[in-house]
């Protein structure tokens, strides 16, 4: 094994390290609004190319897409679009696509997708014996609730049914995708539990998500707050603006038991998405719009500027793998306060070392008002909140360290080959018809159903403001790393 700045790699007998090239299936070539998931595939992708692996981004197909907005080495797939969020795309298992993959020459696959794009990952475990890595990205129970049209979302039959058939069959899949790989990557320890209790059996690796230093050590832009939002009594949320991420219920708390006890505090919202005029519109009708801030989505390479004159984070999200925008607060030294969720925040949070963690069990207007005091004493408590703001930056640099994380992909990698070299013993299956059969009707079955569920709901507006993200290779340290071009190639 050669440890070191430049990760922990295996030198094969012929003395090359391994791997050298490396897959990964993503959900976006291009980035067209905020996602945690994607920033954390963008920063992997720039690591393991700083290590010497070459990368290529396997992902749907994506129209709008330019050149420069996609990594060197790519494969873009046929795909159809959700309907009710524009900027995603849905992969198929169209133009002879296993034909092509026949062709292709990988060490090992990175499957960092929520979609049945997995199972092209699964046929080159079974056809070529590239060994599979999964990442888990999304809580499946959070999902459905996000595709019920307005019209169902109080109905607790609806929920029921949607409970019994779209969320078992979204568990069931992703545990025998999980099962016929090579192992599984989750966030947080939450998550382990959770996928072995729904009958995961394959390795499960617990490495959480890097903060960018070149990103968070920046030195922070002007204050971006209007002026009439004072220091010292500024709370911040970042996330999608999606059911899932309970904002409604961050609202209510705010109006009901922040707001009359700080006359001065403030809430500002950072993003947006499919309910973010949803949210505005909750915001006024509970009385607190003028002291409410609905900003928009920015940028992440901005993101910095707002944790760093902000006062403190909330978050009631539940929906969490891991909860990017939290590592990124505590970063920054912005002390954070949310609802305790076993999964990927509360691995986060040390309640009262680097942030608040309220219970979110029992009553739920006894749960909020928790959380409401919670607030309350931190915005009145300047000296406190210092002091779980430098604990929380030294905490976070230690768990979200980059070298440390990246190192642990490459343990996994080399688990994954182990596994792989046991339970396929150098047997595939490159020319069997039924192999491309069964995997293209699991995935068109399945991603035919995400796109009929995209066509409950109206189409979104997303991102309003247009500002754009960062693309793969706006961040590379090193110019020399970038690659040459931009054409489309594989293996």
């Amino acid at each position: 094994m050669i440890n070191g700045t430049h990760g922990t790699r295996t030198r094969k007998a012929n003395g090359d390290t391994w791997p050298r090239k490396v897959a990964i299936l993503s959900d976006y070539v291009r980035l067209p609004y905020a996602n945690g998931a994607t920033f954390a595939t963008q920063f992997l992708y720039r690591e393991l190319l700083k290590r010497g692996c070459e990368v290529t981004i396997i992902g749907p197909r994506d129209p709008a897409a330019r050149p420069e907005d996609l990594p060197a080495r790519h494969v873009c797939l046929p795909s159809v679009p959700m309907h009710n969020h524009p900027g995603v795309w849905i992969p198929l298992p169209l133009e002879n696509i296993f034909e092509q993959a026949r062709d292709w020459d990988f060490d090992v696959v990175l499957g960092q997708t929520a979609s049945e794009l997995m199972e092209l990952g699964l046929w080159l475990r079974r056809a070529k014996g590239i060994p599979l890595v999964c990442v888990n990205t999304v809580h499946v129970p959070s999902v459905y609730p996000v595709v019920m049209p307005e019209s169902l979302i109080d109905s607790e039959l609806a929920h029921k049914v949607f409970q019994k058939t779209f969320l078992k069959i979204a568990e069931g899949t992703s545990a025998d995708v999980y099962n016929e790989s090579d192992g599984l990557i989750v966030l947080c320890r939450g998550l382990e539990q959770y996928w072995r209790d729904r009958g995961v059996r394959a390795p499960i690796h617990v490495i959480p998500r890097n903060v960018e230093p070149r990103i968070f050590d920046a030195a922070p832009g002007p204050d971006p707050f209007p002026k009439h939002m004072k220091r010292g009594a500024r709370l911040l949320v970042v996330c999608r603006h999606t059911r899932e991420k309970e904002v409604e219920r961050l609202l209510r708390i705010f109006a009901r038991w922040i707001a009359p006890s700080v006359p001065e505090a403030s809430l500002t919202l950072v993003g947006d998405g499919p309910d973010h005029d949803l949210f505005k519109r909750y915001a006024a009708e509970l009385g607190v719009a003028d002291r409410c801030w609905f900003p928009g989505e920015f940028p992440v390479t901005q993101m910095p500027t707002f944790y760093r004159h902000a006062d403190a984070f909330v978050y009631a999200s539940l929906s969490e793998t891991y909860g990017q925008v939290v590592s990124e607060a505590l970063w920054c030294g912005l002390p954070a306060l949310a609802f305790a969720d076993g999964m990927g925040v509360s691995q986060q949070i040390e309640h009262d070392v680097t942030g608040l963690l309220v219970e979110p069990t029992g009553d739920v207007d006894a749960a909020d008002w928790r959380f409401g005091r919670a607030a309350v004493s931190l915005l009145r408590n300047p000296r406190r909140r210092h002091a779980l703001g430098v604990a929380a930056e030294r905490h976070a640099r230690e768990r979200c360290s980059p070298e440390r994380n990246v190192d642990r992909f490459f343990m996994a990698f080399e688990a994954a080959r182990r596994h792989a070299d046991a339970t396929l013993r150098g047997r595939t299956d490159a020319h069997d018809p039924w192999l491309d059969a069964r995997h293209a009707a699991r995935w068109m079955a399945i991603n035919g159903l995400v796109y009929g569920l995209g066509r409950l709901r109206p189409p979104a507006v997303v991102n309003r403001h247009g500002r754009k993200q960062p693309t793969w290779n706006d961040l590379m340290d090193d110019a020399a790393l970038r690659p040459p071009s931009a054409e489309a190639t594989a293996g």
